[in-house]
């Protein structure tokens, strides 16, 4: 079964940062493991897929990495993707600041779910690493 992945970047208020990682001290996207991440997928996610496409595709591949990068434009499409279940893992790394205002990363209604951390990793400057991935399970429908 293939993984569906989400990749986030955010501050310690939940904001997605537009920021990118090498502007905080003298580090690169690199130094955070962020090109490696990338460079696992075998498919990059965008809204202009349809998330139902997206759960028939994480059936029928195996061990294929598919990526969501969250942003203000993908934020909408991946809480659906959260809704709707078929996200595997989600990576955030939270950078040291507060925003203050800003667009929220996760949104309202979105299911009730256990997530354990697999992954975590504090970085120089206080950026931290931290994956998360879920076993839901998901619901069959009998005829």
């Amino acid at each position: 079964m293939a993984k569906v992945q989400i990749l986030a970047v955010l501050t310690m208020d939940g904001c997605l940062s537009e920021l990118e990682l090498k502007k905080h001290g003298s580090g690169t996207s690199d130094t955070y493991g962020i090109e490696a991440i990338r460079e696992k997928t075998y498919f990059k996610i965008t809204p202009e897929y349809s998330i139902s496409m997206l759960a028939k595709w994480r059936e029928e591949e195996d061990k294929a990495i598919y990526l969501a990068e969250a942003t203000p434009g993908t934020a909408d499409f991946i809480n659906g993707m959260l809704r709707m279940r078929v996200v595997d893992e989600i990576i955030l790394y939270t950078l040291p600041q507060i925003a203050g205002t800003g667009r929220h990363f996760f949104q309202s209604a979105l299911p009730q779910d256990e997530w354990k951390v697999v992954e975590h990793k504090l970085y120089d400057g206080g950026v931290v690493f931290t994956v998360y991935r879920t076993e839901w399970k998901p619901t069959v429908f009998i005829k």
